[in-house]
């Protein structure tokens, strides 16, 4: 008898899982991802379209990431016009709601926030800058925005989606604490931070630095002749010590750049937080980029 009972436990502990997800979510952007994962815990089952490593910009739905997105309560995306397929997914999708995440956190300008330093000519002026993510406190917020949504969802998850989203708060405080611990160490008159693509707009506002961009808000953007001349010009003038290039996109110009104002060449950036293994996630983008800027203007 014993035997049996204890083959007929072991039976019903492979066939059963000892959790399962209340719900589905995809996400269009790796870092909707991890955050539905932070918040979600095992309640919720992510799709992370995109992938480690994948690129936001060039994104573009598959059949497959359809059938994903249909199966799921909801789709996460980052919004302030980063995804232009939206309109599409909605009307292939109308029973499955969108939470554009960034939507309500406050928008940075090219061309009008001070911490662009170029940009007019790179990007167009008066354009949202989609990059939200970059800022800690904006992540902050944007997990108590998914565990709202969670809860709706899931009403009996609620308050653990609440509790998750306050610890990873905590979390993303102490990372603010590193971050402001180590760019203090570049001083603040060489806090310009000359990249390959207009993304770091929200870091730099956060931590005291201007940006001077190679090129615009997406970084398949090419930079006109024109383009490359006043940024070589800008570059001079700053008097940085490094060219930050961005991890997977092309190094042809900024390498151009680098060349001609004698500029070395830095460890590439993330920007759209598709690092891998210890640069996966928000974290380990902000912890990679950090390390990166620190080396780069040599006080690391």
């Amino acid at each position: 008898m014993k035997k049996f009972l204890n083959a007929f436990i072991g039976l019903v502990m492979v066939a059963v899982p000892l959790s399962a997800a209340e719900f589905k979510v995809s996400a269009l952007h790796p870092l909707m991802a991890d955050l539905a994962n932070q918040v979600g815990g095992e309640r919720v089952e992510v799709f992370d379209l995109v992938g480690a490593g994948g690129n936001p910009h060039r994104f573009q739905p598959k059949p497959s990431d359809l059938k994903k997105m249909q199966a799921s309560s909801l789709i996460l995306a980052g919004g302030k016009n980063l995804e232009s397929y939206l309109g599409r997914i909605r009307a292939s999708l109308p029973n499955v709601p969108i939470l554009e995440v960034g939507r309500t956190i406050p928008s940075l300008t090219v061309g009008k926030d001070a911490v662009y330093t170029c940009c007019p000519h790179h990007s167009r002026a008066g354009a949202l800058d989609p990059h939200w993510w970059h800022g800690i406190a904006n992540m902050k917020r944007a997990a108590r925005i998914i565990a709202t949504a969670f809860g709706g969802i899931d009403p009996a998850g609620k308050t653990e989606y609440k509790n998750r989203a306050v610890a990873y708060g905590k979390r993303l405080d102490g990372l603010k604490r590193w971050t402001k611990s180590e760019l203090s160490k570049v001083p603040r008159g060489q806090r310009k931070l000359v990249t390959a693509h207009n993304a770091f707009g929200y870091f730099a506002k956060e931590f005291g630095f201007n940006v001077i961009a190679v090129a615009g808000l997406n970084k398949e953007q090419e930079s006109t002749p024109q383009d490359l001349a006043r940024t070589i010009e800008s570059v001079k003038k700053s008097g940085v010590p490094a060219i930050f290039p961005e991890e997977g996109a092309s190094r042809r110009t900024v390498d151009s750049i680098a060349r001609a104002t004698g500029t070395k060449v830095a460890s590439p950036l993330i920007s759209d937080g598709n690092g891998t293994r210890n640069s996966a996630g928000f974290e380990g983008m902000i912890r990679n980029n950090v390390n990166a800027i620190t080396r780069g203007f040599g006080v690391n």
